[in-house]
């Protein structure tokens, strides 16, 4: 279970924020308003360490969300490194989160554990059988079909395609797929034309 590890974690995808704000529920108390919303900059990670390096009053841990950690400007990220490895989890927690893992640097992915956060699972068979029908065509570079299907499609046919592609047995195609979905989907509200730019 997440709860027991001593490292900060890192939520990831669609629901990230959602989820990182119920882990902090669930850790303890907010000790703050979440940072770096507009992307972390370096006076809140300087604020960040100022907290940290305090004892919360309370019988509950304290708990900062920090995100999104991939629109985190570098320098930023570069002040909390030591912070992230140096912290009592007893006492006061990080929690971060971010659209797209891949958009985090190295370093900051390396101190954490992740934790990926799909969209809702899809349970409308009709829009399963649609993703199956739209995975297989931009998969066989079917165009004409990819661009029908998806002609009044939402951002809900992303989350059952990732469904779809979970079942595949996985090869370079499937995670070339992949890819660029997951680039699509860290978007909070993607238009028809970004929908479409992950398929085609």
């Amino acid at each position: 279970m997440i709860r027991a590890y001593s490292s900060a974690v890192l939520f990831h995808g669609p629901t990230a924020y959602d989820r990182a704000m119920e882990f902090a529920d669930e850790l303890g108390r907010m000790i703050h308003e979440p940072f770096g919303e507009e992307g972390l900059k370096i006076d809140e990670s300087r604020e960040i360490i100022a907290l940290m390096s305090n004892t919360p009053l309370g019988d509950k841990p304290g708990v900062l969300v920090i995100g999104p950690m991939d629109h985190a400007w570098p320098a930023a990220t570069d002040v909390l490194l030591k912070t992230l490895e140096d912290f009592d989890p007893k006492v006061l927690r990080p929690v971060l989160w971010a659209h797209d893992e891949g958009g985090v640097r190295g370093t900051i992915r390396s101190r954490c554990l992740r934790q990926w956060c799909p969209g809702e699972e899809v349970v409308d068979e009709e829009m399963l059988e649609l993703a199956k029908a739209l995975v297989d065509a931009s998969l066989d570079g079917n165009r004409a079909v990819v661009l029908e299907t998806l002609r009044d499609m939402t951002g809900d046919v992303l989350i059952a395609a990732t469904q779809v592609l979970r079942r595949r047995p996985t090869g370079a195609r499937e995670v070339r797929l992949w890819g660029k979905i997951r680039e699509v989907l860290r978007f909070y509200k993607p238009t028809a034309t970004e929908i479409k730019a992950a398929f085609v």
